[in-house]
This record gives C-alpha cells, sequence and structure tokens, in this order.
C-alpha cells in the first residue's frame, strides 16, 4: 500500500529529540523521507551532524534535555531558522537496570532528569509556539514498562510512567487550542540504549518468551505509529498511548 499520499510532510518542520540515537534516527529518516525538514537534536553533537547529513534535508543540533535553557534555546532558534515547528517527537532517554536495593540517587535523579523533565522542558517550550500557531503534534516516547512493573528498572519504568502522564495531562490542557499530544510505547528494542543488557541472553529469551510476537521491538517498528498520530488522519487522537510492542503489553 502507498502511504506517501497519507503522510505528505512537505513544508513541515520536524525536531526529534535524541535524533542520533537508534530509534530517533530512524524517525529522523522517515519524515525526511515524506518531506519534512527534520531538526535532528541530540546531546551528542557530532552524532547528530552524522545523522543530519545522511538525510540531507536536516539540520543538526547540540542539546541536553535536562538544560531549560538549553531547551529554550533550540526551539527558539528552529523557529527563528525555519518559522514553526510543526511535530516534536521526544525520543531522548536512557536506561538503567539494577535492582532496586543498589540504585543510587545519583542513577535515579539522572533518569527523572532526561527521561521525564526533559521530556517536559521540550514539549512546554514546543508548545509554546504550537498554540500560537493553533497547529501541532508532540509524541513522546514511553515504554509499556510504564504500565506494569518489571524487576531491576525502577527507576526507568517510573520515569515511562511518568510520561504517560505527562501526555495526558498535556492533552487535557491543550485539547482547545489545535495541539495534539500522545505517546508511543515500544516493547524491549534492539538498540545501542539496551546494548548492555541485551548482552544477557537469558534476559533476551526471557522477554521474547513474553512477547506474543517472539522477538524484541527493532528499531523501525513505531516509525509507522509516529507518522500516523504526526498525520492529519489522527487529528482527532490526543491523550492516547499507542503500544508497538509485539502483543507483550497485553499479556
Amino acid at each position: 500500500m502507498n502511504t506517501d499520499a497519507w503522510f505528505d510532510f512537505s513544508d513541515h518542520v520536524v525536531l526529534v529529540s535524541g535524533g542520533a540515537g537508534g530509534i530517533g534516527r530512524e524517525i529522523s529518516r522517515a519524515f525526511a523521507h515524506h518531506g519534512a525538514h527534520v531538526v535532528v537534536a541530540d546531546i551528542d553533537g557530532g552524532a547528530a551532524e552524522t545523522v543530519a547529513s545522511e538525510i540531507g534535508t536536516a539540520t543538526p543540533a547540540q542539546v541536553d534535555v535536562r538544560n531549560g535553557n538549553a531547551v529554550e534555546t533550540l526551539i527558539a532558534e528552529t523557529c527563528h531558522q525555519h518559522g514553526k515547528i510543526d511535530v516534536l517527537v521526544n525520543t531522548a532517554a536512557i536506561y538503567v537496570r539494577v535492582p532496586a536495593l543498589e540504585l543510587s540517587e545519583t542513577d535515579y535523579d539522572r533518569t527523572m532528569d532526561i527521561n521525564v523533565k526533559g521530556t517536559w522542558l521540550m514539549c512546554q517550550a514546543a508548545a509554546r509556539r504550537m498554540i500560537e500557531g493553533q497547529s501541532g503534534r508532540i509524541i513522546n516516547y514511553t515504554s509499556n514498562a510504564g504500565n506494569r512493573g518489571s524487576a531491576l528498572q525502577l527507576a526507568y519504568n517510573a520515569s515511562k510512567a511518568a510520561v504517560i502522564s505527562i501526555t495526558k495531562s498535556l492533552a487535557v490542557e491543550w485539547g482547545h487550542t489545535g495541539v495534539t499530544v500522545n505517546a508511543v510505547a515500544p516493547g524491549p528494542t534492539d538498540t545501542a540504549l539496551m546494548a548492555p543488557a541485551f548482552t544477557d541472553r537469558a534476559l533476551v529469551e526471557s522477554f521474547a518468551q513474553r512477547i506474543p510476537q517472539g522477538r524484541l521491538t527493532p528499531p523501525d517498528v513505531t516509525v509507522g505509529p509516529v507518522l500516523f498520530l504526526a498525520s492529519p488522519l489522527a487529528g482527532s487522537i490526543t491523550g492516547h498511548t499507542l503500544y508497538a510492542d509485539g502483543g507483550m503489553s497485553a499479556t
């Protein structure tokens, strides 16, 4: 099925936080393929430049999403250079896997700062401009871990549950503004972020056994859901978390 007519993002400006990471890179490429100009924002400025160069119709940007001034500068510069932001996709995140009794305050705080505070700051800064234009799509990355209990990842699970809550709260508050706020929730995804944990083959096998489709989530699986939520087809969808986890959330 040809989806090009459905997902035509020509003349759209799309900002992807964590845009040089495994999922962020796939999202950035997909929007560029469908005509958008993509701002690839990442804490690793060199990696952002590499991905933007590969895409062609993209601008690299270095940003630490934990820093409110840096986020505001990024959003302001993007709007100054490109005139607007039509779509914001927040993929920037970290993953810490450690027993709860050994979880340090430093790792807990860092997880919350990046996964929760960073998502919120990006939403807030972008929405100020989107609300002025009475149009915009915000798509936050959460995880099915935000809706279930699991050992060794208390901080990560809590942070992703918070992203779901943030998404719902903003969707309600901004519902009348023309801005929609939704989330996408993959399952365990085969990316560099998860690579240290996935060196444990027993862990990978245990995940696969809990996923009806029997495999880890490939990095590009959530491209379709994100494009859909950013498109006019999803204009009446807001406050929703779309699970793309191979059926794991149904178990």
